[in-house]
């Protein structure tokens, strides 16, 4: 059994534009220190919660000091001919690619390489009572949130695009000639939702996926959504949640051009469930969209999650769901 890396409550994105005001000297000075001492592409050794990720794939998690600014999760074995991809933004907009290890990893361990936002920024020691890593929340989204000018135009997404197809083409590279660059999945959670969407008119971006977020009720949306080009995902906890109402609206008021999924865990709140066991529910939806959309998997555990009268999120009564122009 794996113990459990020291993850804390990440900030709603409604109130993004707040944060800046709330960064610490102390935080940028540790995420400094991280980003800018990476020499050497470096493993991570990231300790999690419960059984080991479910799928095929061993999972590492590495630190390039060609990417200072992100964390990378990936199959351990760059064994299939084109291994899918996402970018992934953190909540807060935080600059941490450990906030959410065991849905990432979830996520990786089927063939996915998941470039995160932020370094992988270390955790509180354990106390003095031996008792495991320190239970204190962390800074607000587990570390300094980006400049709210910045936030919500995916800029961190595309440059963690940008990378990849690089490296995909540098035969000196790990990744030349094995990852699907022209079709990839922009997602993030509350703040790094809104990245996801500032990423979505990218042509490089097959799907996008919106996860206790959602747009704020202005006349410019209209010009995002109108940049959106693939199927859309849309994922928050109940009423609790300070997201729901924005994914609600965004889920309603998408044009109908769009494919959407839409699902609601009425049992959590605004932290979803990515740090449960595997990422919890959410890691579940999210491994069968991922399957769905960037592999073209049609089974049950994929496309047959979301579609059909017999699909398997619709039975679960955890969930709450509808859906348009599903295909």
């Amino acid at each position: 059994m794996r113990t459990r890396i020291g993850v804390g409550t990440v900030v709603p994105s409604i109130n993004l534009l707040l944060l800046t005001a709330c960064l610490s000297g102390v935080a940028t000075q540790a995420l400094a220190q991280v980003a800018g001492a990476i020499t050497k592409l470096t493993t991570i050794d990231v300790q999690q919660i419960g059984k080991p990720p479910t799928g095929p794939y061993r999972v590492i998690v590495e630190h390039d000091p060609k990417l200072a600014t992100h964390t990378i999760y990936r199959p351990s074995e760059l064994s299939m001919a084109k291994h899918p991809v996402l970018v992934w933004g953190e909540g807060g907009c935080a600059k941490n690619g450990l906030i959410f290890p065991e849905y990432l990893s979830e996520i990786a361990s089927y063939g996915f390489v998941v470039v995160a936002d932020g370094p992988p920024v270390p955790r509180p020691a354990a106390g003095a009572n031996g008792a495991g890593p320190a239970a204190a929340a962390p800074p607000p989204g587990g570390g300094p949130p980006a400049n709210p000018a910045t936030m919500v135009n995916g800029t961190a997404l595309v440059a963690a695009m940008d990378w990849l197809q690089a490296e995909n083409a540098d035969k000196s590279s790990r990744f030349y000639r094995k990852v699907d660059v022209e079709h990839v999945a922009a997602m993030g959670m509350s703040c790094g939702g809104l990245m996801a969407y500032g990423a979505s008119n990218d042509p490089r971006v097959a799907t996008v996926g919106i996860w206790n977020s959602g747009l704020f009720e202005d006349k410019g949306n209209a010009a995002i959504y109108a940049g959106i080009h693939g199927p859309v995902i849309i994922v928050t906890g109940g009423e609790s949640d300070i997201a729901y109402a924005n994914g609600k609206r965004d889920f309603e008021v998408m044009p109908a051009r769009i494919p959407v999924f839409y699902g609601v865990h009425p049992s959590v709140g605004h932290g979803g469930t990515y740090n449960q066991d595997n990422g919890g529910p959410f890691g579940v939806a999210a491994v069968a969209w991922l399957k769905w959309q960037l592999q073209g998997d049609t089974s049950a555990t994929g496309r047959g999650y979301f579609v059909g009268k017999d699909c398997g999120i619709c039975k679960d009564t955890h969930w709450r769901v509808d859906s348009r122009a599903l295909p």
